[in-house]
Order: C-alpha cells, then sequence, then structure tokens
C-alpha cells in the first residue's frame, strides 16, 4: 500500500467564501473509483493533517492489501505536494482473505480508506490555499484484473487551528482507524517455532481467544492457501502456519497482523527460533 468519488466537504453557510475547499478531482477508471479527501476541512501552520485515498471498488471486484498473496500488488501512490510538506506512509487496514483454492489473496472488496499523515510547513499562510496532489497506481480484480493509473487533487484552506473542524469524510477516517491494526500490547510474548514443514506461532496474551488469524507483512514465508490451525490454551492462543514452497531459508521473525475478532487486530513480530 502505494480512492474515488466526489469530494464532500462541507465548510457551513457562515463561513466565507473564500475559505471554502476547492472540489477535489478523483481518478475514475474502470470498475474502480478513488479520491483523495481529508480529515478536516483546512490546514494549519505546522500541524499534522490527516489525509486518505478512498477506494471504492465495483461490486465482487478488489484491490490488495501491502501483502497481496498469491497474486496481485498494492496501490502505490506518487506525491505531489507544496514546498515544506512531508508524507508518512500509508497505513493498512486489516485486510481479509479473498480466493479460494490454491491461490488466496489479501485485500479489500468494499471502499477503504487507506489514511496518509501530512506534516505541513510552519511558514504557511492563513487565508491562503494549498493543492495537494498525487498520482495512483493499481490493480483491481475480480476473475481478471485490471490495471488502472490516475492523478487526485484536494484543494485546502489555510486557517489557524482555532478555525479546523472536522470535514464531511471524518466518518471514513473513523472507520479507517477502527480497523487499523494496533502495536503489539507490551504484556503480550508473542513468539515463533519453525518445524520442519510449518511455523508454530504462540501468543500469550493473558487471556484465551478461540478465534485468530494471521496476515503475514512479508511474502513467501507461509502457504496463505493452507489452513491456519488455531489451539486456544489457558492465557493465549497457539497458530500452526504451513511453510511457502518459496521459503528459501528459516526468517528471523514472523511479521504481520494478527487478528482476534473485529476489530481486534495487532501488529505483531515473532522472532523465529527452530524446534528442537
Amino acid at each position: 500500500m502505494e480512492n474515488w468519488a466526489r469530494f464532500r466537504i462541507s465548510l457551513g453557510l457562515l463561513l466565507p467564501l473564500a475559505m471554502t475547499p476547492a472540489p477535489t478531482h478523483p481518478a475514475d477508471n474502470e470498475h474502480l473509483k478513488v479520491e483523495l479527501v481529508s480529515d478536516t476541512n483546512s490546514v494549519s501552520p505546522g500541524r499534522p493533517l490527516w489525509v486518505g485515498l478512498h477506494f471504492e471498488p465495483e461490486k465482487q471486484w478488489h484491490i490488495y492489501w501491502i501483502n497481496p498473496g498469491d497474486s496481485g500488488e498494492p496501490p502505490r501512490v506518487t506525491w505531489y505536494l507544496p514546498d515544506g510538506f512531508q508524507a508518512g506512509p500509508i497505513r493498512w487496514p486489516a485486510p481479509m482473505r479473498l480466493g479460494s483454492g490454491t491461490v488466496i489473496d489479501y485485500g479489500y472488496e468494499e471502499p477503504v480508506l487507506l489514511p496518509v499523515e501530512l506534516r505541513a510547513p510552519p511558514n504557511l499562510e492563513p487565508g491562503t490555499t494549498v493543492t495537494l496532489a498525487a498520482t495512483v497506481g493499481w490493480l483491481v480484480c475480480r476473475d481478471i484484473c485490471v490495471p488502472g493509473k490516475g492523478d487526485v487533487t484536494l484543494s485546502l484552506p489555510v486557517q489557524g487551528p482555532a478555525s479546523t473542524a472536522v470535514s464531511s469524510s471524518h466518518e471514513l477516517f473513523q472507520a479507517a482507524r477502527s480497523r487499523l491494526p494496533k502495536p503489539e500490547p507490551s504484556a503480550w510474548k508473542v513468539d515463533a517455532i519453525a518445524e520442519k514443514d510449518q511455523f508454530v506461532l504462540t501468543v500469550r496474551a493473558r487471556t484465551a481467544t478461540a478465534k485468530a488469524s494471521f496476515f503475514p507483512l512479508d511474502e513467501d514465508q507461509i502457504d496463505n492457501s493452507a489452513p491456519q490451525t488455531v489451539s486456544a490454551f489457558p492465557g493465549g492462543v497457539r497458530l500452526t502456519l504451513k511453510k511457502s514452497d518459496q521459503l528459501l531459508k528459516t526468517p528471523a521473525a514472523l511479521r504481520g497482523v494478527l487478528e482476534l475478532g473485529p476489530g481486534r487486530a495487532y501488529e505483531v513480530s515473532a522472532p523465529v527460533l527452530q524446534a528442537p
């Protein structure tokens, strides 16, 4: 990870016309729309600004997570920002498993917002307008895959922090944040044992859980299509993951997202130990 519709920011009727954001220019291609949206209705000098690429695939079509799985590729973005602006990495909501049989991918079938934190320079002048632009590339798939590329823009007024309010896209950001993996809790102990043809991932989390899914951050470590055997025990959970046929050597760690249920996704990095 590298959205579509019209930009729907409303500043209210009482604000001066000069402070109203200009409409965005979304990209609209076959089977997918993408637009650049903002969590707030303005940008403040020296303050972080959350923007997002909002992808809307056509029904039954999908895009990919940062690790696409057995096929596909994630969306990619090239920023064109005013002087002094800095862009952070894409934040990826927890994905879902896609496909069946021997080909399993990771991605999103429903509309999804990929948030990015921008840092505005301190010398912005209130009362002016800044235009943010990006070129976005993607692969959207169903039974076939269709590559796409488009340019998106968003113009926002510069205002002081006291004048900044949430935009009409705020709910999209709230929904995306609820799906972002949380950091691994400090009380957890996570490790993995490398056996002949499988990894045994153990999470000691002080509570038992009967549901767990692991989404690998690195490609070609586990067999994406193989069932993940989940075994709960008092104070934790254990997952048995089949090794990928493409794995050439034992990795130092299994990195990825551990999902324990809706809204319970965590970033984990499990040191890999060799079985006795």
